[in-house]
C-alpha cells in the first residue's frame, strides 16, 4: 500500500545498498492550446548524484536540458534541485511544483491530483516491472497541470504562455540501471514495452505491458527471463481512474505503427480489458512530436534504455470519446550504445 513518505526518496533496502539503487520521477506536460509538450525526468541515487531532464517540443521544435548534479546520499524529502530544475513535493500523493529557470525556456508549473494514486502492486498480477529490476515500488496518478511557460529563445522569444492540461506522474525506487548489461550486440528494433496515459475528460487509463511475451530475452539485459507464453500471469499493469476511484485493468495489448528507421513511432492502437471486463479499442490521432528519455546507469557513456516518448491524441472506438497523453515506448536493445 502506497504511503505518504512514498513520494520522497527511499532508504536502499539491505539486499541493494551496494547497488545502485535511486528514485525516479516522471511528469508529463500536453499541452495542445499553448503548443506546449514536454516529459520532466529526474533519477535521484544513492551514489551522491542525481540526473535531471526537462525535455520539451515548442512550437514543434525539441528544446532538451539534462544534467547530472552532486546530491545527497540520504533519502531526503527535497526539494530536489541541480540549480536550474526543482522538483517540490507540496503535498504527499497529492500536489507537486516543478520549476524550471533554462536560458532557452523557463517554467513555473503546479500539478494537482485529478484523481487518488495507484499502486502498481494493485495491478491484476501484481507490481509488473519487477521482472527486470529490484523494485522496492511504484505509484502513478492523473494530473492536472496549471502554470506559466516563458519561451527565451527563437522566433516567438519573450511569449509567456498560460498552461492549463491534464497530465501523467509516476514515481519508481528501484535499482534501475544497477545490473550489468551484455558484453556486446548489434541493432535488431526490437518492440519492447508499451506504457501509454491516456488522458479522457471523465477518466484517466494507464497501461503497462510487452509488445511481445519473449522480448525480456530478447533485449539482451542481464539476468532476465522470458516469460512462459503459457503463463496466466501476463507482464500487465495499469488501472482506470475517475471520479469513483481507481481500479486496475484485467488485460491489455497494443500495436505500434513505426517509421522506416524502425525506431519511430506513427501511430498506436490498444486493446484494454477494464475492470468491469468490457473490452475498448483506443486508437492515436495526430501526433504532436516526441522526445527520448536520457536513461543512464553510472556510466555516462552507455545507454542503457530507449525509452520514447511521443505525444498523441485519442479516441475509444466503442464511444467516440477523445483525449491526449503520451505513449511511452521503447525500441531494443539500445542503438547506438556508446554515446561518443
Amino acid at each position: 500500500m502506497v504511503e505518504v513518505v512514498d513520494d520522497f526518496r527511499h532508504v536502499a533496502p539491505a539486499e541493494a545498498e551496494n547497488e545502485l539503487w535511486g528514485d525516479t520521477l516522471w511528469i508529463s506536460v500536453v499541452d495542445r492550446e499553448a503548443n506546449i509538450f514536454g516529459i520532466i525526468h529526474l533519477h535521484l541515487t544513492n551514489k551522491g548524484w542525481g540526473r535531471f531532464e526537462s525535455l520539451f517540443v515548442i512550437d514543434g521544435v525539441q528544446q532538451q536540458y539534462g544534467n547530472k548534479y552532486p546530491l545527497t546520499k540520504d533519502a531526503d524529502q527535497g526539494p530536489w534541485s541541480d540549480g536550474l530544475l526543482t522538483y517540490e513535493v507540496i503535498k504527499p500523493l497529492d500536489e507537486i511544483r516543478v520549476q524550471f529557470n533554462g536560458p532557452r525556456y523557463g517554467f513555473d508549473l503546479n500539478f494537482k491530483g485529478r484523481f487518488p494514486v495507484f499502486d502498481y502492486a494493485d495491478s491484476v498480477y501484481g507490481n509488473p516491472l519487477s521482472h527486470a529490476n529490484y523494485y522496492g515500488g511504484h505509484l502513478e496518478q492523473g494530473m492536472h497541470c496549471t502554470g506559466s511557460f516563458e519561451i527565451r529563445g527563437g522566433p516567438n522569444k519573450g511569449d509567456v504562455r498560460k498552461l492549463d492540461s491534464w497530465s501523467h506522474r509516476d514515481h519508481s525506487w528501484s535499482t534501475r540501471f544497477a545490473d550489468e548489461p551484455a558484453w556486446d550486440y548489434g541493432q535488431h528494433n526490437i518492440q519492447s514495452h508499451y506504457w501509454p496515459s491516456i488522458q479522457l475528460p471523465d477518466k484517466h487509463i494507464n497501461v503497462f505491458g510487452l509488445f511481445r511475451e519473449d522480448v525480456l530475452k530478447l533485449t539482451f539485459e542481464h539476468g532476465t527471463e522470458a516469460v512462459d507464453s503459457g503463463s496466466d500471469k501476463q507482464i500487465i499493469g495499469g488501472f482506470v481512474a475517475s471520479a469513483d476511484g481507481v481500479e486496475a485493468v484485467r488485460g491489455a495489448s497494443a500495436k505500434v505503427l513505426l517509421e522506416d528507421d524502425g525506431r519511430t513511432a506513427a501511430a498506436f492502437s490498444y486493446e484494454i480489458i477494464m475492470p468491469d471486463e468490457s473490452i475498448i479499442h483506443v486508437n492515436t490521432g495526430r501526433k504532436y512530436g516526441q522526445v527520448k528519455l536520457w536513461d543512464r546507469g553510472e556510466n555516462d557513456l552507455e545507454n542503457r534504455l530507449d525509452c520514447y516518448e511521443p505525444f498523441f491524441d485519442f479516441e475509444i472506438e466503442e464511444t467516440g470519446e477523445q483525449g491526449y497523453g503520451v505513449c511511452e515506448y521503447s525500441i531494443a536493445p539500445p542503438w547506438p550504445r556508446w554515446l561518443v
